[in-house]
């Protein structure tokens, strides 16, 4: 790499969401670091919205470049940026997070205290403001644990690999194009994790910076959270299958899970159907100024609690069903050979 590089290469990927797009750009625009330090590299994993125009927007008041590819989902998607990277670090961003002022500042900041290539740095995700009173998220993030959650991190923690969250970290270019990049089987969740998991066999570590800050400002309603938990569980399951390691499959919540969807499988729906009851009454009392009461929030975290398992054992079971089926229609094809 020549001298003109930039210190830092923030890969952002983006699937049709042009609107927080723009949002998340402007955030970028107000970064401390200076423009001449950085690149933003935006990939485009085959957007059909405005997402192109809202880039080209930006091309005079930003360092960026922008990539098209055909939908192929978010790891392969960061492998691109990753590849037309110029910088020695890179960061990961996500296209509904706002990025704070120091984001990019604190994290080279970081990198400077660890700079062996096996430190990565964890960055905060803050939930919105107005996002933090819908009580799906508010679980999600503050209770379930689902989406984020550092309520046993202190600023400082070095942590192992499971604290490499794909869109709030950043790490050295070398350790990743020496080791291993993310794994494109993945379209959607555990390819952070997966991707460490590897890392770690490289001595990855994770340090925590608290004041390297972002804000997810995308809701997620209940049936959306729904379908995110079953997209999860199907990645949990590739995961478990790609690594037999007992510590991966206990990450992937596999040991039990069979039994445990057989269980729930015949209630499925009831208990989804109630947990998305329970969910409009409480959005309701919090619209009319109402504040929810212990009891109220007990069943409602316990509904909660149980969807979203129910979620991600029906999409480990999906995908279960579907490698069984392919691996029949193999077996049939090949007799009928």
């Amino acid at each position: 790499m020549g001298i003109s590089s930039p210190s830092l290469s923030a890969i952002l990927c983006t699937f049709n969401r042009a609107e927080l797009l723009s949002q998340t750009l402007d955030s970028i625009i107000g970064q401390t670091l200076d423009r001449s330090n950085f690149e933003l590299i935006v990939i485009d994993d085959g957007s059909s919205d405005d997402t192109r125009k809202v880039v080209q927007s930006y091309e005079r008041r930003l360092p960026l470049r922008y990539a098209y590819q055909a939908n192929a989902g978010l790891a392969s998607a960061r492998n691109h940026g990753i590849y037309r990277s110029q910088a020695r670090l890179l960061l990961f961003l996500d296209d509904d997070d706002l990025c704070g002022p120091k984001l990019f500042e604190e994290h080279l900041k970081t990198h400077a205290q660890y700079p062996e290539d096996h430190f990565a740095v964890l960055g905060h995700v803050a939930l919105d403001q107005a996002l933090s009173r819908k009580p799906v998220l508010h679980y999600a993030t503050e209770i379930g644990c689902y989406l984020f959650c550092y309520s046993n991190l202190k600023h400082g923690d070095v942590r192992d690999y499971p604290y490499f969250w794909g869109g709030c970290c950043s790490c050295k270019r070398k350790l990743l194009i020496d080791y291993g990049v993310f794994n494109p089987v993945f379209r959607f969740g555990c390819e952070d994790i997966e991707l460490a998991y590897r890392l770690s066999k490289n001595k990855l570590k994770v340090v925590y910076n608290a004041q390297a800050v972002s804000t997810m400002v995308r809701d997620i309603p209940f049936d959306a959270f729904c379908r995110r938990l079953i997209r999860q569980g199907e990645s949990q399951y590739v995961f478990s299958q790609l690594h037999p390691d007992p510590e991966v499959q206990k990450w992937t919540e596999m040991i039990g899970a069979e039994e445990e969807w057989q269980r729930i499988e015949p209630v499925y729906e009831a208990v989804i159907r109630s947990a998305r009851e329970l969910d409009r009454i409480a959005n309701l009392k919090i619209e009319l100024g109402l504040e929810l009461d212990d009891v109220t929030l007990d069943l409602l975290h316990r509904a909660y609690r149980n969807a979203f398992r129910a979620c991600k054992l029906r999409g480990i079971y999906n995908r279960r069903r579907e490698e069984l089926k392919n691996e029949n229609d193999g077996y049939a094809g090949h007799a009928r050979d």
